[in-house]
Parts: structure tokens; C-alpha cells; sequence
């Protein structure tokens, strides 16, 4: 990982270097509050290794994923047919139900426009993307 060094007090980087936060307190904005090392300074914390629920929980996640992928799999070949979109604007757009998806949609009018879209209105349903 990369590591801050401290400047001396005049400012200029030389003599004895230490890494910030080395059993030294840090200063807060405007000074008035001080962390000392390891009291937690709002960062990133992994844990390593996971906890064994962690992995209970992948485990179970994958299986009812693989289910679901399943019966939309199904679904969509069983049920899917040609159906019409209609856009705000009026446009009409040719999709199939059970494949296209909002966010499809999205990118045949603008890659932009999918990108900045966080949910969509289907049949006077909102869903997010």
C-alpha cells in the first residue's frame, strides 16, 4: 500500500520521515478533534479471512440464483412474443417480452440515457435497474 510521509514543521520534506498516523495522534478539521492510531478514522475495513457465514451465505445466494435464472429461462422460452413499447415521447419501440429489458430500451435511445437511468415504469410499475 502507499504510505503518507509527514513534513518536518518548516514545511520541507528531509531529516527523519514518519508515516502519518505512526503512534502519533492526527488532527481533525480545525483541530479540535484527534483520533489516535487504531481508534477507527471512518475508512475501509476488510475482514480477513470471512466469517464462516459469509460463506453460508455466497453459498445459498448461488443456489437460489441458479433457480431463478432457471424458471426466467423457462419463462421466457415458453411465454415470450413480439410486443410494442411505447416511449414518453409516443415512440413505439419492438421488443419481446421476457427478453428485453428497460435498460435495453435505454440503450437503443442513448447509451447516456442508460446510464444515468436508475428505474423504469412497466405496465404502471416502477423497477429499478
Amino acid at each position: 500500500m502507499f504510505e503518507e510521509k509527514a513534513s518536518s514543521p518548516s514545511g520541507k520534506m528531509g531529516g527523519e520521515e514518519k508515516p502519518i498516523g505512526a503512534g502519533e495522534e492526527k488532527q481533525k478539521e480545525g483541530g479540535k478533534k484527534k483520533n489516535k492510531e487504531g481508534s477507527g478514522d471512518g475508512g475501509r475495513a476488510e475482514l480477513n479471512p470471512w466469517p464462516e457465514y459469509i460463506y453460508t451465505r455466497l453459498e445459498m445466494y448461488n443456489i437460489l440464483k441458479a433457480e431463478h435464472d432457471s424458471i426466467l429461462a423457462e419463462k421466457a422460452e415458453k411465454d415470450s412474443k413480439p410486443i410494442k413499447v411505447t416511449l414518453p415521447d409516443g415512440k413505439q419501440v419492438d421488443a419481446e417480452s421476457w427478453k428485453t429489458t428497460p435498460y435495453q430500451i435505454a440503450c437503443g435511445i442513448s447509451q447516456g440515457l442508460a446510464d444515468n437511468t436508475v428505474i423504469a415504469k412497466v405496465n404502471n410499475v416502477v423497477w429499478d435497474l
